[in-house]
């Protein structure tokens, strides 16, 4: 799952990069990324010629509002991630739609799984889009107390390790970042959510966004982080993907298992 770190990064890069710019051409590669339009020459008439105001987020999904009244509106798949390119940069083969501006330049819209998609609205019918309203807590736009967040580790009584990657409850952690807050707080991703002391989801609440204002600081997972490299992990990332390596705090070995169904990475002595 593209996760919200890595979003956020993307969105703070368009930011400064596309912003004014003004749209010559959009290609997409794969005709189920426009599947909210009839067809692709739908969207790229709805593109044309319109001059990007500004670019904001909506948990995982970017939003590039246009000059006239409507937005570009991409949903991230399972696993993509968006790149400003010259314009005469080659795609790669992950790279799913380019976008050209007449002042040079483009956007590289990659998508590994296909699994994301992109359609222009108005902005009154943006409500309409389920995945701009997914309902768990933004951590790195929303203002959210301890308390509310235990009210939550409360009210869904699960292992934790799945409390906090369910949209509803946290939005974008992903496994990646899952693992790190449980990790950061000490805590067994096995832990049941209702059972913490005060202490506990204090620390937990801490680590949430610790954890993710740290990875936005140093720029998000790498590409290598993202697609699995057990070799070449980021300096930052201190337990995902590192199974059997020294834990950096007590130096246990790193454990991949199954938590509540999904697995995680974890250490066995440190983390209770």
């Amino acid at each position: 799952m593209t996760q919200l770190p890595e979003v956020e990064v993307a969105r703070k890069s368009l930011e400064r990069e596309i912003v004014g710019k003004r749209i010559k051409s959009v290609e997409v590669k794969t005709t189920a990324l426009v599947r909210h339009h009839r067809n692709r020459p739908e969207l790229y008439r709805a593109l044309d010629g319109r001059k990007i105001d500004a670019v904001s987020r909506r948990g995982t999904a970017l939003l590039l509002d246009l000059d006239d009244d409507c937005t570009f509106v991409l949903l991230m798949g399972e696993h993509s991630w968006i790149a400003s390119e010259t314009a005469s940069a080659s795609p790669g083969r992950s790279v799913q739609m380019v976008t050209t501006f007449t002042t040079g330049g483009a956007l590289h819209y990659h998508d590994v799984t296909k699994t994301g998609a992109m359609l222009v609205l108005a902005d009154t019918e943006l409500a309409s889009v389920p995945e701009l309203t997914p309902g768990g807590v933004d951590p790195l736009a929303d203002t959210f107390t301890w308390q509310a967040f235990n009210q939550k580790l409360v009210e869904w009584a699960r292992p934790l390790r799945n409390v906090l990657t369910d949209f509803q409850v946290l939005v974008g952690l992903g496994d990646t970042y899952a693992d790190e807050v449980l990790w950061t707080a000490g805590l067994s991703g096995a832990r049941p959510s209702q059972r913490l002391s005060a202490q506990e989801v204090r620390r937990l609440y801490r680590s949430v966004l610790e954890v993710l204002h740290e990875a936005v600081k140093q720029g998000g997972a790498t590409e290598a982080e993202a697609e699995g490299d057990e070799e070449e992990s980021d300096p930052f990332i201190n337990v995902y993907r590192r199974a059997g390596q020294a834990c950096r705090r007590c130096r246990t070995p790193i454990r991949h298992e199954k938590i509540g169904g999904e697995l995680s990475y974890f250490c066995p002595a440190c983390q209770t």
